[in-house]
This record gives C-alpha cells, structure tokens and sequence, in this order.
C-alpha cells in the first residue's frame, strides 16, 4: 500500500528563448539583415578572452543594426542608444551564438532584463552563471509500454509540428461553460497572507468571507514589498466615466509591477476581480466597463512571466447583489473554481469561460461599397498596408489613411541608396562632414523618417494603381481635437465617413517588473485613447464597419507586453459593445498572430518552426483580412496559428506549473469511508485519475482529455485527517514539451511535497472515439465465494460488482454499477469512477487467482473515456495480457447494454503484497 517507484520527470525544460518578437502590428518596413552565417570562428570558450568576444559582438551589432562599430561602445543602452528592440536583441544573440557555438548556452530570461552591451557581455563570458534562474532539467517519464494488441487512438500532438504543414485559421472567440471542478488556487490554505486591494466596502466584505473559510486575507491599500498573494477588487469600482475606467487598467498593472520581483521567483498568487457584466463582454455590463476589461490580459502575461504563480481574473455580474454575497461568490470561485485563468460569473450561477474553436469566414453582401470612405490609423505603412491594397483590389473603397510621420521632399542626399545600412553609412558621412558627431539614436531617428516616408509613397502608389482614392493625412490619433480638426477636413473634401479601421500601435517590449509608466502609457494610449479619439471623432457618422487591428497576444498574453496585450484585450470588449451599441455595425477586433516580413528574423522564425506555430505570409495575411471583411459573424477572432500560450516565444510556456488544490474530508467524500484499511479510507487510483482529469480541462478550457497516460501510484495516499479537518492535496501540471499545448504532465502531491500519482494528460478538440467490440474470453463459473469478505477490502459505496459472470486464466468479467446506480454524490463527473474501480476490482480478483495472493493496482499504462457517465447497466471485461512471478497485466474494457466502450484502462498492473 505504501508502493513508491519514484517520482517522475516532469520536463522542466529551458526553452532558450526568453525573449518576445513583437508581435503587434507595427510599422517596421525594415527588411531582415543578412546573417552572419555559421563559420568556424574559432571561439572556442576556453580561448575566448573578454577582447575577442567584445570584438565579437560589436561587430555582430554593427551587422545587424548598420551602424560603424566605431560608432559603438559596450556601455550604449541597447534601446535608449541603439534601438534595439526585443526582436533584434535575439537576432543579434543568435548571430554571436552561431559564430561561437562553444560559449555556454546564456540563460535568455537573465538577458531580457540586461540593458548594455558590457552587460550582456560579462553575461556571455562568464562573470554572470548562464543558467543561475534555470531549474535543472528533471528526466523525461518513461513511456507506457505499448499495449498488447491495442492499437493506441491517442494522435501524436507533436507529429505535425512543422509550421509550413500547419494551414493558416481563423479562430472565433467563443464564451463557453465552465462547470467548477471543486478545486482552490494554491496558497489559499497555507496560512499565507492574502492581501485585499481595492474598494472598501467590497474589500471588507470578501476577507469575512475568506476568513470565514479559514484563509488569512487582510485589506489594505496597497500590499507590502515582497508580498506573495494579492487579490484585486478594483473593477468592481463603478466608473463614473470613460477615462475612470481606463484606469484601472493602469492601477492593475502598477500592483501587477509591485508583486513582480517576488512573484517573478517564487510561487504566489494574482487574482484581479471585475464587474464588467459577467461574461467578459460577451454581453452587457455597467456602463464604461469595456474601457477597463483588459485585466484578463494582464494575468496571462504574468502567466508567462511568473512560471511559478497562480493567476485568475474574474469578471463576477453584480447585477444588484450585496456586498456580502458578491463576496461569498468570489471566495467560492478562489476555493471551488478551477484552474481556468479567465473565468466569467454571472448572477444567475452561470461559471462561463473563453476557447477558440476554428471556423471558415463565411461571405455575406460586403458592408463597404466601392467609394465610401473609410479612415485607417496607421494604415500606410507595414502589414496594414498590405491588408488594405488587396481589400482595395476587391472592393474599391476610399481609403483615408492617418499617420504620424510628415511626407516631405526627400534630399538629393539619398537617391539611389535603398537599404538602411547604406542610408546610415551616407547620413553619417554627411554629418561628420559638416562636423557633427550624431547619436546611433539621433541617427536612426532620420533614416527612420527617409524610410518611413519611402514606404508611405509607396502604398499610395499601388492603391490608386488598384482603381481605389487613397490619400495620406498626418494626425495623431490619440490626439482627440487634432483628429476631429482632420476628419472635418475628410467630410468637407472627400466625403461621409463610412468606416473606420483602428490598426495604429507601437510597442515598449519589457517584463512587468522592468517597464515604466511611460513605456505602459504610450504603447496602451496609443491603442486604446485612440480607439476612444476616432469613436468620439466619428459618433455622428453611419458608420457601417467598424474594425481593430489586434494581436494574439490579447488572448494568450505574451512575455514583454503586457501593456500591448491589456489595450488589445480592450479593443476587443469595445468592438463587442460597440455592435450592440450600433444595430446594423460590423465590428471586428483581428486578433493577429506573427506576419512574415521585417519584424521576424531566421532565428525567431526557426524558433517559431520548433514550437509549431504558422507564420502568416503578408499575401495569405491580406487574404484573411478581406475575407473577414465580408463575414457577419464574429466579432471578436484570432487569425493565423491555434492561439495558446505555447504559440508565442514565451520562457515561460514550456517551463510554467500550474497548481491547483482540494481537500479531502468526511463531508466532502464520505463515499470514500467504503474504501479504507483498518478503519482509515485510501484514495483510489481512479479517483486520482478524475481529479488529473478534472485539472487538465480546467487548465486547457475548450479541450477534452483523451486520455491519461503512464498512471502511477508513487504512495498511496492514506487520508489521516478524513474525520479531523481533511487532508489537503496538490495537483501540479507541466506542458510536455513540443507537444504544442496539447499534453500535460500531471502529478498529484502532498503538502510536504512527496509525489503520490502521476500521469500524462492528452489533450484533444473532441472525445475519443470508441474503439473495435469487446471480445469474448472463454470463462467458467465463478466459484470462490462472496467478493466482499476476505478477497476485496472494499465496503459499502464501493461493493460495486453485482455479479461476476465468469473467470479463467484468460481474464474475468463482470456486471457492475457506475456512480449514478451507486448513488454517489451528484457531481460533474469526468469519469465514471465507480464503474472504473470496479473494473480494477475484477483485476485484483485475477491477480488472486494468478498469484495466489492479495496484490493492488500500481500503474495503469492508458486510460480511454468515451463519454460521461452512463445510468444503465455496465459489463466489465478483463482480458490477461501478462502474469509474472508477483505482477499481472491486464486490460480491462468496460461497455454499455448495447455493447458499447464507456471507457478501458490498457496495461493494468497489480502487484503482490
């Protein structure tokens, strides 16, 4: 009973890029830089003085970014200075680790934070460990062994993961039940202190209510330094204004950047709760509240960037009630909720929560006619650009495009240079001839103006080579009195404004702990004020569409851009108000994934390829925007590749624990006092395959759990405080690597960290399927006399087995009962845990007649569910795949009346003792 094979690898893996691409839609234009290649250098890191490598990586920098390396000095800020963004700092660290592929591979999460040459330098040599953050990676679990004469349904997640074989989609965001799985967010139980933030009334409320269920919550005004638990009640605060609401976007990222430095190292816990109408906009909610949805964002960033936290952002409908019952449904969610990390509460007990399910446009009569106007934010230059020459091509509309750079004559100075390199070389030769010593800064300043402005012709040239008007108006658009000065000159001159496009925004890319206000106001005003500016500028207008250029990062976070995710997550509750607001509009919120083109270099597009994520090719990119053009449907979607969190070039995808816990007592599993050894209830293996399941779905929201793999008893887990205030459980689960998302190593743990069960969780868009039919063993009576005395220990709720039909040296079978004819309590059931122990009764039953002797359940290699528990009669068949001195192998498959599979457990193992 107390059998322990050793805990099992769980994958921690190090996915070497730490770094985010931007991936917001952005007008870069710049085409990738020629790498340096793969030679051999002979840096060899014993040979590798602090010289050479310096020489090394400036040089590397001077190539990648055009300036002279005697421009360059190892202590130039690497953005302030130099502009190099997140995307070009992994380029640059590719290019230096292909030319010294014997330095010790750099600990990517450390070298985000590093703001110098020098620094990532001494980072490089040595003077900092590589891998000082990195846990050490654990063994691999060994693999179930294939199962005799069952061919495994379960697909390969990992067997397609070449991006190019992956086809492009288009993703509708869809609000999906979300039954509780009877599950706390870790920390809850442990006597840690929970800090309340927010209003005071709703703040006092909830922490009775928390301490009432025995969690030590206190309010406050702001949380300590070092704090490792915080609740967020800020958007429960009614906003008496649009700009109100804005901020408390602000004041959740602010308390987000104070928990970061301990959150970002060690386990703690992040709850933001709204009132933004219950179904985080998908429905009506008070008024304002979509300017202030975009906390759900911020907690899937801190998901990334925090590996080791436990986040949920929940959107609770008030809907009249009081504060104390606000509160009591808020606590019920933190300790019986589950593991979704965006979960929506509606007044009438619905637990609702987001999923992506793919789904063709389907083309309608197009709302934009040939020549109606309509006004594009930062629609001139980049991937936008390239979206709107082929809606052009298509529907011939009058295109107004806003931006911010000045179309100006271009000097004689730069005719006939093209690249960016040769522009800086020509530009600094210039200044230096006048006798002028220009910044890198100050430098990339002007070509990036020469550039920009090239780009701008550009697009308005092949426009009106389309048949459509186009024009070019330079506007801030978070600039409210400048933009309606500049749309009263579009209707006065051009025409009535028929649609507006909002795709305007730029990026500070920085971990939560490391960004500014400045860097947060900036990169989410320019989205979100600027949505705000164009709907006010135009509230008069008919429109007819009305769409957002979004990323995909609203929906999964992304490491660097929480600020970026937040405004895009806004957007998307915006577009969603706005068509109810206006009957007749077509809002859209595109939520892109990663384009092809000048933002993406050979070393983040291979990284990408190993993740299995489709980039989007601008041509393919601007098919799927006109498309979405003529759809009627969503409001809201993601297009490109499937949106997970493991989709973007996150450290902390891969290396993430998501914990959840549950607590085992009399009043809450009273059933389990029929499966006990001298008086003290052990918890069955198939129990702890229902909760592993029950996390899986709560964590991967939308998917099904095929099947569990590889399950182990570690140590049986004896309930010592069944009958004295419980015994408290740990669930951990890791994403198995190259999976993409859709397999999850699982581990059931107790408090003092010793393992008890472990599996492999595969994941998948619909049920498994029922196999081939039962085949029929060749039995003989049963003889051996009552079941439940001496040869089973299990009692009351678990006498299960009504008849056994027969058995042999082949196997056994027989007629059991599920948990609905068991009468067990009525739960959302994942599995049908009675019928499956019963199953594994009649394994033991064989073991005592192959063995000669008592034996228990220790591994099961797979274990397949159809469907939910069925109420009728279930057989049970367990067929010998293996007998040993002291083991049997069995695999047992359990069907309906009609001959059905409800579920089988292959390569059953039970041991002697």
């Amino acid at each position: 009973l107390e059998h322990l094979s050793g805990e099992p690898g769980l994958g921690i893996r190090d996915s070497g890029f730490a770094e985010e691409p931007g991936l917001g839609i952005r007008d870069s234009g710049v085409a990738d830089e020629p790498g340096l290649g793969s030679r051999d250098s002979g840096y060899e890191r014993a040979e590798a003085g602090a010289g050479a490598l310096s020489g090394l990586l400036l040089a590397v920098v001077a190539d990648k970014t055009g300036y002279p390396v005697d421009m360059l000095n190892l202590d130039m800020d690497l953005e302030g200075d130099l502009g190099v963004d997140s995307i070009k700092r992994v380029e640059i660290l590719a290019a230096v680790e292909a030319q010294a592929p014997n330095l010790p591979k750099p600990d990517r999460a450390r070298l985000g934070a590093l703001h110098t040459l020098r620094e990532i330098l001494d980072h490089l040599s040595g003077d900092q460990p590589a891998n000082a953050s990195a846990p050490a990676p654990a063994p691999a679990p060994a693999p179930a062994p294939a199962p005799a004469n069952h061919e495994s349904r379960i697909p390969n997640p990992g067997s397609s993961a070449n991006p190019e074989s992956r086809p492009l989609g288009r993703y509708p965001v869809n609000l999906i039940n979300a039954p509780a799985t009877g599950f706390s967010m870790p920390l809850l139980g442990s006597g840690e202190r929970i800090w309340v933030v927010g209003p005071e009334a709703e703040g006092t409320a909830l922490v009775m209510a928390l301490r009432q269920r025995k969690v030590n919550a206190q309010a406050c005004t702001q949380p300590p330094e070092g704090a490792l638990a915080c609740i967020f009640l800020g958007g429960l605060r009614r906003a008496d204004s649009r700009e109100a609401a804005m901020n408390v976007n602000r004041e959740a990222f602010a308390l987000a950047r104070r928990l970061a430095p301990a959150l970002g190292a060690r386990p703690g816990l992040f709850v933001t709760v709204q009132d933004t109408g219950g179904g985080l906009g998908f429905g009506d909610g008070p008024e304002h509240a979509e300017w202030q949805s975009g906390l759900p964002a911020l907690l899937k960033t801190c998901a990334l960037e925090w590996p080791q936290a436990a986040l949920k952002a929940i959107d609770i409908e008030r809907a009249g009630r009081s504060d104390e019952a606000l509160a009591n449904a808020i606590a019920d969610e933190l300790l019986l909720g589950g593991g979704e990390i965006e979960v929506a509460l509606g007044a009438d007990g619905a637990r609702r929560t987001l999923h992506c399910v793919a789904r063709p446009a389907e083309a309608t009569a197009p709302v934009i006619e040939a020549g109606d106007v309509v006004v594009v934010s930062g629609g001139a230059r980049g991937v936008t650009a390239a979206c709107l020459l082929e809606w052009a091509r298509v529907a011939r509309p009058t295109l107004v495009l806003l931006g911010r750079t000045r179309l100006r004559e271009e000097p004689a100075l730069y005719a006939g240079i093209e690249d960016e390199a040769s522009l800086k070389q020509a530009l600094l030769k210039a200044a230096r001839a006048a006798g002028q010593q220009p910044t890198p800064a100050e430098l990339q300043a002007q070509v990036s103006q020469v550039l920009a402005a090239r780009e701008i012709r550009a697009t308005l040239e092949a426009l009106r080579a389309t048949g459509a008007q186009a024009h070019y108006l330079t506007a801030p658009v978070d600039n409210a009195a400048a933009l309606r000065v500049t749309l009263d000159e579009v209707r006065g001159k051009i025409g009535p404004i028929r649609g507006v496009v909002h795709a305007a925004g730029v990026l500070a890319d920085k971990r939560i702990a490391e960004k500014t206000d400045a860097m947060f106001e900036r990169v989410f005003d320019t989205k979100v004020r600027g949505l705000a500016a164009l709907l006010d500028a135009t509230a008069d207008d008919p429109l007819k569409l009305l769409a957002a250029f979004s990323s995909v990062s609203a929906r999964c976070g992304n490491t660097g851009q929480a600020d970026y995710a937040m405004a895009n997550e806004v957007l998307a509750r915006v577009m969603h108000a706005e068509a109810r607001r206006r009957p007749g509009l077509r809002a859209k919120s595109l939520g892109w994934g990663p384009w092809e083109g000048g933002m993406v270099s050979p070393a983040l597009k291979a990284r990408f390829a190993e993740l299995g994520v489709p980039m989007i090719p601008l041509d393919a990119g601007a098919r799927l925007f006109v498309d979405e053009m003529s759809d009627a449907g969503a409001v809201e979607l993601v297009l490109g590749g499937e949106p997970r969190p493991e989709a973007l070039l996150s450290d902390g995808a891969d290396g993430r624990v998501d914990s959840l816990e549950l607590v085992v007592r009399r009043d809450s599993h009273g059933y389990l006092e029929g499966h006990a050894l001298n008086g003290e209830p052990l918890v069955p293996v198939v129990l702890a395959a229902e909760w592993l399941t029950r996390a899986a779905r709560s964590l991967r929201p939308g998917r099904h759990v095929q099947a569990l793999l590889d399950l182990k008893v570690l140590k049986g887990i004896r309930l010592h405080g069944f009958e004295n205030g419980g015994d408290r459980l740990r669930i951990e689960a890791r994403p198995v690597p190259g999976s993409q998302g859709r397999e999850l190593n699982l581990l059931i743990r107790s408090p003092g960290g010793t393992p008890h069960y472990s599996a492999r969780a595969v994941l998948g868009d619909a049920p498994l399927a029922p196999g081939k039919p039962v085949e029929v063993l060749s039995l003989q009576p049963w003889s051996g006399g009552p079941l439940y005395g001496d040869l089973l220990f299990h009692r009351q709720s678990f006498e299960l087995i009504d008849s056994l039909d027969g058995i042999s040296d082949e196997g056994v079978a027989a007629t059991v009962r599920g948990v609905q004819a068991a009468n067990w309590p009525s739960e959302d059931w994942q599995l049908d845990v009675a019928a499956l122990d019963a199953g594994l009764q009649t394994a033991v039953l064989f073991g005592r007649r192959m063995l000669g002797s008592a034996n228990l359940p220790t591994a099961i290699g797979e274990l397949r569910s159809f469907g939910a528990p069925t109420s009728g009669t279930i057989r049970v068949s367990a067929q010998r795949r293996q007998v040993g001195a002291s083991a049997t192998t069995t695999d047992i498959v359990l069907s309906d009346a009609q001959g059905r599979r409800v579920a089988e457990l292959i390569g059953v193992t039970n041991h002697a003792f």
